[in-house]
């Protein structure tokens, strides 16, 4: 009961910041007129997903996989410790020490491969003068945050465990 009592909180604690984001975002895309630079590269890499995900294949094994990463990176930063790991095309799991809304909610909120993509682009920076990858960074960041939102909405369509409390 408790824990239902504090998801209930924590739901409604999201809601305005989730809102905000939606129009924020909404309000970027109504205010472009025409692509220029790297939003163009941004929305090549949306499509690419699009057309990828719509022609040849939905990649549901590597969003599951990415998926039940952020369940472990989570364990991970809230103290706790990965039990077992698991992923199939039909579904995944991570076993734990630790529970909380973070653990359960963290694959939604924080896409995996969009996160290894920027974290690749920082450290390769690192050695390197990055200024000539800055179009492919914006396309694969568009073509990751596209997998994420549309696998996420294919996801949540089934009954999740994540989110049952």
């Amino acid at each position: 009961m408790l824990k239902n009592i504090i998801h209930i909180i924590f739901g409604v604690l999201f809601l305005p910041i989730c809102i905000a984001v939606s129009l924020s975002l909404f309000d970027q895309f109504r205010n472009i007129s025409t692509f220029s630079g790297g939003q163009l590269y941004f929305f090549y890499g949306c499509l690419a997903y699009l057309i990828i995900h719509a022609v040849v294949f939905k990649p549901e094994k590597l969003y599951v996989f990415g998926h039940e990463m952020m369940h472990a990176i989570a364990i991970v930063l809230s103290g706790g410790r990965v039990k077992a790991f698991k992923v199939s095309r039909k579904g995944g799991s991570v076993s734990s020490n630790k529970a909380n809304a973070f653990i359960s909610l963290a694959p939604y909120f924080f896409p995996f491969y969009t996160l290894a993509v920027i974290a690749a682009y920082f450290i390769v920076s690192l050695f390197t003068d990055v200024s000539g990858l800055f179009g492919p960074f914006l396309f694969a960041i568009g073509l990751t945050l596209a997998f994420h939102i549309i696998l996420t909405i294919d996801v949540l369509k089934i009954e999740q465990t994540d989110l049952l409390g």
